[in-house]
């Protein structure tokens, strides 16, 4: 079972006006602004070190909008990052928001902090070749604890993630951010 101790990194997400503007920390230190790109619907995240690289987050993926999705792109419009219903692929594996811990209880699990799983076993390697009926079920599945977030409301949005995920974690906590405080 994964404990919190063994989490690697540790992103606080915390909005500074309206929903999708935030600012984002990494060990106390400022990493990443979100904003809103101007009338459009998707959130830029603008990293703050010397790269000054800019992320799109895009609520359509796909061209479609629907609960906990998010399209993460690089300035050249490659996508990095696609998020269907809380699921996602990173590196061949499959990863759910929201789920359930092997060996944790479901005792607390409504309240207190959501997890991040890896699928272990499962067919498929990438979130597009999974079909929405088995998308959406996956949330009772359990796997391999990966990374949990919590807070989640005006006050701040805490993401933390294990080293499986560290080349993708500031974009998990913008995503699991925006996800969570725009609906």
């Amino acid at each position: 079972m994964f404990e919190t101790s063994d989490l690697e990194t540790e992103y606080l997400v915390k909005r500074t006006g309206d929903p999708s503007e935030a600012e984002i920390r990494k060990a106390g230190q400022l990493v990443a602004y979100l904003d809103r790109d101007n009338d459009k619907p998707q959130s830029l995240l603008r990293l703050q070190d010397d790269s000054k690289r800019i992320y799109r987050l895009d609520p359509r993926v796909d061209g479609v909008i629907s609960p906990f999705s998010s399209e993460i792109s690089d300035d050249g419009g490659e996508i990095l990052l696609k998020i269907k219903s809380g699921v996602f692929s990173y590196n061949g594996k499959i990863y759910v928001f929201k789920s359930l811990p092997e060996g944790k209880s479901m005792k607390g699990h409504l309240s207190g902090s959501k997890h991040i799983i890896r699928l272990e076993n499962f067919p498929y390697h990438k979130v597009d070749d999974i079909d929405r009926e088995t998308r959406e079920r996956l949330y009772r599945h359990r796997g391999v604890d990966v990374g949990q977030l919590s807070g989640f409301g005006k006050l701040g949005h805490k993401v933390t993630i294990g080293d499986e995920l560290r080349d993708i974690g500031l974009q998990l906590a913008a995503a699991s951010y925006l996800m969570y405080s725009t609906g």
